[in-house]
């Protein structure tokens, strides 16, 4: 992205279009202290972006999908966003594109700067907002929960994004206000549906506690996303909607996790197997694929991994 641009539409060599305010380029955000960056860009053509890759921001980042599919990690959790799909996560997350490839499409984002918010502090917003203390506690706390990183019926979230960009495109009179009260609307919205999610019901527990067994007696298998979803009585559309309801990925994609968890167990067992009986016993069809699979999830290969457990011990 070029961030050297002080205009609201930017356009870079590489084809992408769009908008990016942030420190380098504060724009619009002069007038708005609470809001650390705001971006909404436009892919053109796959391509590695420095920008997108894991970090850390001392705000509450928050991104929307508006088409376009992004791999995402979130503290190591990999995860999919997908059209209509928002995440959302605490200063203290790490998140980003695993190797910061950006697939063709449309990604917004906001990050926004509170008063106080870290692991030994509640969400304090400042007073720019008429949000309640509790409501901004609240918000904060479900916001720290990792597991609330997606929303995946989001949609309604795109008009939020648009107006918020078209106020500080524009900067008509009285902006600043509009922007605050979109932002205060947006937060709302957020508090709401994350905690109409609550806890998990003892029925889905139970529901992806089964999931789990049938896949852990198993782990070397090649399972059939048809055969698990019979098993539950269902089919494979509404098998694979509660089980990325519930624990935010893909069939598919939790399994893969499960032989993550189960090749780290053998990893650190003192027998200590080759990484190809690991990745055989673990049921993946190569060990390009679970060398792959490992970093996209750890964030390191199996072989570093072990390296560094052996050297701390």
């Amino acid at each position: 992205m070029d961030n050297s641009n002080s205009n609201s539409v930017t356009k870079n060599s590489a084809g992408n279009s769009g908008v990016w305010w942030h420190e380098n380029n504060q724009g619009p955000l002069a007038n708005l202290p609470f809001i650390k960056q705001f971006g909404s860009m436009r892919f053109t053509k796959v391509q590695m972006d420095e920008n997108m890759r894991p970090h850390l921001n001392d705000g509450i980042e928050i991104h929307f999908v508006t088409s376009g599919k992004y791999d995402w990690v979130v503290d190591g959790n990999q995860i999919e966003l997908l059209p209509g799909n928002l995440s959302v996560t605490a200063p203290w997350h790490w998140n980003g594109s695993p190797n910061g490839k950006m697939d063709i499409g449309y990604i917004n984002w906001i990050i926004l700067k509170p008063l106080e918010y870290n692991q030994k502090k509640k969400l304090n917003l400042g007073n720019w907002t008429k949000l309640s203390k509790s409501i901004q506690e609240n918000l904060g706390n479900l916001i720290a929960d990792k597991s609330n990183a997606v929303l995946e019926k989001a949609k309604n979230f795109e008009k939020y994004f648009n107006d918020i960009r078209k106020e500080l495109a524009d900067q008509e009179e009285g902006f600043e206000i509009m922007v605050g009260n979109i932002v205060e609307n947006l937060l709302i919205d957020l508090y709401r549906q994350l905690s109409s999610r609550g806890l998990k019901t003892e029925e889905e527990s139970h529901f992806i506690d089964k999931f789990t067994k049938i896949i852990s007696e198993d782990i070397s298998k090649k399972w059939n996303i048809d055969d698990l979803a019979h098993r539950f009585g269902m089919g494979k559309t509404k098998f694979t909607y509660e089980v990325k309801k519930i624990t935010g990925y893909p069939p598919n994609s939790y399994i893969i996790n499960l032989k993550i968890e189960k090749a780290i167990e053998m990893i650190l067992d003192p027998k200590n197997k080759s990484m190809s009986d690991i990745a055989y016993s673990c049921g993946f069809s190569s060990l390009q694929h679970f060398t792959t699979s490992f970093l996209q999830r750890t964030g390191t290969t199996p072989g570093k991994y072990r390296a560094k457990e052996a050297k701390e011990k």
